[in-house]
């Protein structure tokens, strides 16, 4: 019976189904075993890490319908520092004892089909506690498909929802089910991340697919056993991966590895126990985190009394910075922020009242704007509104507090607030701080919102449209820029309005405001890019805008970075372009882009390739005058991270200085960039006042026309008056801090504010007694330069933190005094008088900065951290004495007396462990183990067949592999230590350079690991033993014909003597005292004649094989062609005599030195010790030539440095250096000249030498090849002339060139190198071309009209300013308009009209305004007649004609044998330079 009864269970048992979705049986108590470990380090065992481990038992308690209570027992956390895997495991009592009864709270889930549903706990059950539980509980969470072994889903759990891959794997000869599921945690649909300080920053997708900085994957393994009522898990493992790199992935990462096992210990009858405990809803298994979890202290703090704490630190800080910084004042500044951010309301007001001491109140005043907290901001708020604090100290706090501050619905409250205080409203620049303030924080409160409240944006808008409907030009730009801020796609309407072609209040409106509006669709770009583009696109199509309001809009649309279609369209019309100013504008733009090597802009790069070759043939040859856009740029992929610039230079035609310059710097790393700062200058104003001046700069600017254009200011007749004189803006991060204009009211302020006196008269006598009175000023801050904070959840519950905080703290004392003559009355007295100064300068910096990688809670902390310090003092003690009439400068210092530490650095990464119970026991060890080892150089090699005891281990490896080898101990090699000083005892000190470096790059050469370790440096400056002491270090400079007076050494007399230069005939001197003492001829060492003498042969032979080449140098290249096979045969002896007649113009004597620098010493016995420098110039003859000695004012010194330069021809220039004992020791020569080569304009510049130091010699085999290679140079092995280095650089087209360097052995060259500038080289003037190098003198000029441009009417031909030729036959005897002054103020009119019974020669009629002058020229057949005012003037070389007070100059010109008349006294303005007539018109502009 009982057999029956048992075969009828069993066959009962077999007919039920099998469940595989996760379960637990109903009414029966799981009991688990739990364990969960984080460890944070290098991946690599040997090195120290951090880490934490929890232990406990869990108990899953049914409840009722698939509700279930957790219960933990037995729990314990243990912290990890030490070397991995050798170190074990410390328990933290007193953190267990504190935390366990918090984590033993019972917390109840809901569980269904392997699904954690509801959590409910405690109300009072701390939330980071509670997220232990979600770790725990995360672990249950698997989504079974029975019918599917590997599919893919969208899984919710402690991280958020993310893409997991699932693995079902079946033993059922075992009855068990392993699940293996992975996860990707970089792609999560609803991914758990905080963050702080990145939303100014643009995120690059390109470059994370290249390489990621941070990645994060999981997995976890299952072993399930089916049962009839559902699965049991019976194990679980998981395992975790958070790898960090700020560099490329590939070279390596910190590496943070969180664990977890869960083991079924047993299954027990459940005993329902009433729960005495109210649980409340607190969410789901997905990770939360509080609201100022981002505001949390970066190290542990266990205050009992914070405002004790708080006043304690002000005080250190009060202490340590009253003459400089203290090397840890930036860390304490730091602190005392926390602290702030930690305190309550109350807190901060007692230590405000009771601390509101200029020594504690400037550091309160650092400190509060930096917490970023909404207490600390309304704190400040009310402050100000009690007028508590000055408008300085008020505009320094807002200013930082307004970007630092968490942008919420309280924090714009408060700003809201601010709006309606009436002495804010009154001061501008408060006001400006206000608005352009909320707009960013307008832009980080909506950054991550898909629309923006109208609420939030509604006082930026109301102040536009009431600033339109007042016609308030300041306000609509104020609310313009907040709005450019704010980046806020609903502002868009808003801001069209005042755009030509939308809105019809544009037409009021003056072109800078509309610009300004076009300005602010920047920041929108992010949010909605095509509306963007198709506004700026019209903008731009439309030719009647202005052609500045057009380039700015091609700037913002190629910013948007469009796609290639838009690009051709934008190409397309600039092919019809009628202005070239717009042309030159986009075109440069696109071949900046076109070169760029960031990431981020590559599909943009090759776009504006294409377009670049499509309007290269039109545009290559538009001269610099032109508007120009620059876009340089470097990344190093290695590194991820780069740089780049943008700068824009838009002209006006015919101006002197530009309209508008902007720059740009962007900073490029971690996968995002940022645009750490941007400035502009628009200088409108200041164009109308140079052209309402009546006497324009021309040429290079000298003392009295600086004057004159100075003297415009303090009267202000000149100024205008609605036109701001410049305006300026300052951008950080993409937001505008600030801006300015420069008004005539403003100036007058200025001076008043200075001088204290409104009489421009006095003005200046003010000034010179404000400069008598000894001037003291101390100025100090302190600024948290960057916090970037990111925290995710790991699997156990516990928070990843990666942050980046830095300080500075700077601080500088100035004392200056200055002594000006009493007598001065004018600004050209005060140019011409004696001035003194006396300045004590001290400047101090410390920088902290501290970056993190571990866990972050309020009751443990677990990582590594990497602390550097930046300390920098240079006091400076001067006194100098200025006489710009006498052209000299002395400048006068005290020696140093004590060792000073100039600038100090130090780095060092750290495992950190701590717990908040007890935070004196906190380890900070080096990551890096104190296992040293000597050098790998300095190890022996030991052979392993005869070493018995490693011929054992060899075989315990081979029979039971690894597991007979002990766990390897990682040494480390010693640190590298670098010491250096530079001595210079004849000033009595020396520079010191201390360095100690210790890195992991003994394990993998990477930039990561380069930076992993500890790394020392200083520079120190200490006096330099010596005999004597010094009194005083002299440094005094002084120029033209006085130079010679200041001579203390006088030069010795240099004779030429013949020498043997690499097979040619050279000169050298020989160096004779004027007394005739020290006669004596220097000889050639017999070894160098002789290899110069067998060097020789080979060299003429290679000289006439490439003569066919070389022919061609020089500018008449057809001139020099002719005969020379015949000519080069049998011209060895003059080639020889050529060449010493040529180095004897060089070497050749020179008048009295034009310049004398003496950098000396006086000691304490009267004697006089350092160095003389001696320059002179002549240029008699046509040659210019420069000279150069520096001798040491010592005696009995024979040491001597010789440069020599000079231009024997046109279109060739040399220069050589000698020194050493009377300049005879070493020789180095450089010969320049120009020329053509294959067609191409090039440039040849040979360095010869007959002996050099051996280690510049040595230097240069070693290093020049592979920076060669490096640069991208091809080579070519070709025997080339000995002691001689050949440089070809060829022009190939305006922006490209090939360069050719022929060395002794082999030859390197490289071929289509982009210019960022065009070199147009037709563009150059013949007179300019024709002088060669001897226009290096006309560049100062060349420079200041480097705009101009030139409208010629001649026979039937007229040639416009843009150089569109156009043929035009004057029809009668009428006069007609060739050109005139355009400007708000004409100036002048040119008629020209057919001369009498002349059909081919012109006649000119030049009226002017000021003074009213009619000026006519009619050619005759003697030359040309002139009436000016209907009155017959006779022309000399140089006639003056005088009308009033203007001086007007008309003289005879001649130049290519030819003469006219010509205008150049600048009466019609400095848009026209000249006018020049000889019977056809010239009129440069």
């Amino acid at each position: 019976m009982r057999g029956i009864i048992f075969m009828l269970m069993v066959s009962l048992v077999g007919s039920q189904k099998l469940k595989y979705e996760p379960s637990f049986t109903e009414g029966m108590i799981h009991v688990y075993m739990y364990e969960g470990v984080i460890l944070t380090g290098l991946p690599e065992s040997g090195f120290n890490r951090a880490g934490v481990r929890i232990k406990c038992g869990l108990e899953i308690v049914p409840l009722v319908h698939k509700t279930f209570l957790l219960k933990v027992t037995d729990f314990q956390i243990q912290e990890y520092n030490g070397i991995w895997p050798r170190e074990p495991f410390i328990s933290a009592r007193k953190l267990t004892q504190k935390l366990a009864p918090e984590v033993m709270k019972p917390v109840k889930f809901e569980y269904s089909n392997g699904r954690v549903g509801n959590i409910y706990a405690p109300a009072d059950l701390p939330g980071d506690i509670l997220n232990i539980h979600r770790g725990i509980l995360n672990i249950f969470g698997i989504n079974i498909k029975k019918s599917q072994n590997f599919y893919e889903l969208q899984e919710a759990g402690i991280e958020g929802v993310c893409l997991t891959n699932y693995i079902i794997q079946e033993n059922k000869k075992a009855n068990r089910v392993i699940v293996t599921k992975s996860k990707d945690l970089n792609y999560c649909q609803e991914k758990v991340m905080t963050y702080t300080g990145m939303a100014y920053a643009h995120l690059c997708p390109i470059s994370q697919q290249s390489g990621r900085n941070i990645r994060v994957t999981s997995t976890y393994t299952y072993v399930l056993k089916p049962t009839a009522v559902g699965a049991i898990l019976q194990r679980a493992t998981v395992q975790e991966v958070h790898q960090f790199t700020p560099f490329h992935e590939l070279d390596g990462a910190a590496m943070m590895e969180a664990r977890q096992n869960l083991v079924l210990v047993n299954i027990k009858a459940a005993v329902i126990h009433l729960l005495q405990v109210q649980f409340v809803e607190r969410g789901t298994v997905k990770y939360h985190s509080e609201e100022d979890v981002l505001r949390k202290p970066i190290e542990l703090m266990k205050h009992q009394n914070v405002e004790k704490t708080i006043i304690e630190t002000l005080k250190h800080l009060a202490l340590h910075n009253l003459d400089k910084v203290h090397s840890n004042t930036p860390a304490k500044f730091l602190q005392l922020v926390h602290l702030l951010r930690s305190a309550p309301n109350e807190t901060i007001a007692n230590v405000w009242a009771n601390y509101n001491r200029n020594q504690f109140r400037r550091w309160i005043m650092f400190a509060l704007p930096a917490v970023g907290t909404t207490g600390a901001l309304r704190f400040l708020k009310t402050k100000i509104q009690q007028i508590e604090v000055t408008k300085a100290e008020a505009a320094q706090a807002l200013v930082v507090a307004m970007h630092q501050v968490t942008a919420d619905l309280q924090s714009l409250s408060v700003v809201r607030e601010l709006f309606v205080i009436a002495h804010l409203q009154q001061s501008s620049i408060l006001r400006q701080i206000v608005y352009l303030g909320y707009g960013s924080m307008v832009f980080r409160y909506c950054a991550g919102q898909s629309s923006c409240p109208n609420d939030i944006l509604k006082p930026l808008h109301d102040m536009l449209v009431e600033a339109i409907a007042q016609a308030n030009e300041e306000d609509i730009v104020l609310s313009l820029k907040a709005i450019g801020n704010a980046g806020q796609r609903e502002s868009i309407k808003r801001i069209i309005k005042l755009l030509p072609g939308f809105g019809t209040a544009a037409e009021r409106l003056s072109l800078k405001i509309q610009v300004d509006a076009l300005m602010a669709l920047r920041n929108i770009i992010r949010k909605d890019p095509g509306k963007v583009q198709a506004i700026t696109i019209q903008l731009f199509m439309n030719r009647r805008n202005h052609p500045e309001l057009r380039m700015s809009a091609c700037a913002i649309f190629l910013f948007t970075e469009p796609p290639l279609n838009s690009l051709l369209v934008l190409a397309s019309s600039l092919l019809k372009e009628t202005s070239l100013q717009v042309a030159s504008f986009a075109y440069s733009q696109f071949r900046s882009l076109a070169r760029s090597s960031l990431p981020s802009l590559n599909s943009l790069a090759a776009g504006c390739n294409v377009a670049a070759k499509l309007l290269s043939p039109s545009f290559d040859k538009l001269g610099v005058q032109f508007s120009r856009v620059f876009h340089p740029d470097l990344f190093n992929y290695k590194l991820m991270a780069g740089a780049s610039a943008k700068v824009i230079l838009i002209n006006n035609a015919g101006s002197l200085i530009p309209t508008v310059l902007a720059a740009k710097l962007t900073g490029h790393a971690l996968g995002a960039s940022a645009d750490l700062v941007e400035a502009g200058l628009r200088m409108e104003g200041l164009q109308e006042v140079i052209t309402k001046s009546q006497a324009p700069v021309r040429g290079v600017p000298d003392v009295k026309q600086t004057q004159r254009f100075m003297n415009m200011f303090p009267g202000g007749k000149s100024l205008p008056e609605k036109t701001p004189l410049a305006s300026a803006y300052m951008k950080l991060f993409g937001q505008e801090i600030a801006f300015v204009e420069f008004r005539k009211d403003d100036i007058h302020k200025a001076i008043q504010s200075i001088t204290g006196v409104p009489d421009k008269h006095s003005t200046l006598r003010k000034l010179v007694d404000r400069l008598q009175k000894p001037v003291e000023l101390h100025t100090d801050g302190a600024l948290l330069m960057v916090e970037l904070r990111r925290l995710v959840p790991t699997c156990l519950g516990l928070p990843m933190e990666l942050s980046l905080h830095s300080a500075a703290v700077a601080r500088a004392t100035l004392n200056v005094a200055a002594n000006v003559p009493s007598s001065v009355s004018s600004l050209s007295q005060l140019l011409n008088a004696n001035i003194q100064l006396k300045a004590q300068i001290n400047p101090s910096m410390a920088v902290y900065t501290r970056a993190v990688m571990g866990i972050n809670t309020p009751f443990i902390q677990s990582g590594l951290e990497l602390e550097a310090k930046i300390h920098s003092a240079l006091p400076v003690d001067v006194s100098a004495r200025i006489n710009i009439k006498e052209r000299n400068l002395k400048i006068e210092s005290a020696p140093s007396q004590e060792e000073r530490q100039i600038i100090s650095l130090k780095s060092e990464v750290f495992a950190v462990s701590r717990n908040i119970e007890n935070l004196a026991a906190a380890k900070l060890t080096p990551i890096l183990p104190d296992t040293k080892e000597a050098s790998i150089t300095s190890q022996k090699f030991e052979s392993l067949w005869h070493n018995q005891k490693n011929a054992q281990l060899y075989s315990g490896i081979g029979a039971d592999g690894a597991e007979g080898l002990q766990e390897p101990q990682l040494l480390t090699p010693r640190p590298s230590v670098y010491n250096t000083c530079m001595r210079t005892t004849k000033f009595g000190f020396e520079v010191c350079l201390d360095a100690k470096m210790e890195n992991a790059v003994f394990v993998r050469h990477s930039p990561l690991y380069r930076l992993i370790g500890a790394h020392a440096a200083k520079v120190l400056i200490r006096p330099a033993r010596s005999e004597t002491g010094i009194e005083k270090l002299v440094l005094e400079i002084q120029t033209g014909p006085k130079a010679g007076s200041k001579m203390i050494r006088l030069l010795e007399k240099e004779e030429v003597l013949h020498e043997r230069f690499d097979g040619r005939l050279v000169l050298t001197k020989e160096s004779r005292s004027q007394t005739g003492k020290h006669n004596h001829t220097r000889t050639r060492s017999s070894s160098f004649s002789s290899s110069s003498r067998s060097s020789s042969g080979s060299k003429v032979t290679s000289r006439r094989s490439s003569s066919s080449s070389e022919q061609s140098l020089g500018w008449h290249r057809r001139t020099m062609r002719n005969n020379c096979t015949s000519h080069c045969s049998s011209s060895s002896n003059s080639r020889h005599a050529s060449s010493t007649n040529t180095w004897r113009d060089l070497v050749g004597d020179i008048d009295a030195p034009t310049l004398i620098i003496l950098a000396r010493s006086r000691r304490t016995d009267g004697k006089q010790q350092g160095y003389q420098v001696t320059g002179s110039v002549e240029s008699s003859g046509g040659k210019p030539k420069m000279q150069l000695r520096a001798v040491e004012l010592a005696e009995d010194s024979r040491w001597k440095m010789c440069v020599d330069a000079a231009i024997p021809k046109a279109h060739k220039a040399m220069i050589m250096y000698r020194w050493g004992e009377n300049c005879q020791k070493y020789k180095l020569s450089f010969k320049a000249s120009m020329g053509y080569l294959a067609n191409h304009p090039a440039m040849k510049v040979k360095a010869e030498w007959s002996q050099i130091p051996a280690v510049i010699m040595s230097g240069a085999v070693k290093i020049g090849p592979g920076v060669a290679f490096l640069l991208g140079f091809s080579n070519r092995l070709k025997s080339n002339p000995s002691h001689q280095i050949t440089t070809l650089v060829v022009l190939t087209s305006p922006w490209t060139i090939d360069t050719i360097v022929k060395l002794p052995r082999f030859t390197i060259y490289y071929q289509g190198f982009e210019l960022p500038l065009p070199v147009l080289v037709h563009a150059v003037a013949p007179v300019v071309q024709a002088r060669g190098f001897k226009s290096i003198a006309m560049i100062p000029e060349l420079f200041l009209t480097m705009n101009q441009r030139e409208c010629i009417a001649e026979n039937e031909r007229v040639v416009t300013f843009d150089n569109n030729e156009l043929k035009y036959k004057v029809p009668n005897d009428c006069h007609y308009v060739l050109t005139k002054d355009c400007s708000p103020t004409p100036k002048f009119v040119l008629l020209i009209r057919r001369a009498d019974n002349q059909q081919t020669k012109k006649a000119i009629k030049l009226l002017m305004a000021v003074p009213n002058i009619t000026v006519e020229a009619y050619p005759t057949q003697v030359g040309i007649t002139l009436f000016v005012d209907n009155v017959e003037t006779t022309l000399s070389n140089q006639e003056k004609v005088i009308q009033s007070e203007y001086l007007f100059y008309i003289w005879r010109k001649w130049h290519t044998s030819k003469q006219g008349i010509s205008d150049r006294a600048g009466l019609l303005g400095p848009r026209t330079a000249e006018v020049f007539f000889d019977t056809k018109c010239d009129i440069k502009k």
